[in-house]
């Protein structure tokens, strides 16, 4: 298993944002706005978001900065594009990138 790159191809295979965990997330969606914007820009996409701004790909990137996530509601994880592509089922966390951080 690989580090999961933070590229574009990543963030647009990436299921957070209709993720059952983040849905009714406030701060999620805030975030996603400025996402949306910010990926309008050319360039480095490392450049343009900075960690803590991203509502994605946290098998990529670390764990969410929004406290507001509903550790209720199943993930969608396992199955993502990103996951699959990853090998991410032989990682730890193997789940919940958003609340548990990246696998290892």
């Amino acid at each position: 298993m690989g580090k999961v790159e933070l590229n574009r191809d990543n963030i647009n295979k990436c299921l957070c944002k209709i993720c059952p965990v983040q849905t009714d997330s406030k701060c999620s969606k805030d975030k996603l706005d400025i996402i949306n914007e910010k990926l309008k820009e050319e360039g480095d996409i490392k450049k343009i978001i900075k960690p803590e701004e991203l509502p994605l790909v946290y098998c990529s990137n670390g764990k969410a900065t929004c406290k507001d996530l509903s550790e209720r509601e199943l993930c969608k994880c396992t199955q993502c594009v990103v996951w699959l592509d990853n090998n991410l089922a032989n990682g730890e966390p193997i789940e919940y990138f958003c609340i548990d951080g990246v696998p290892k």
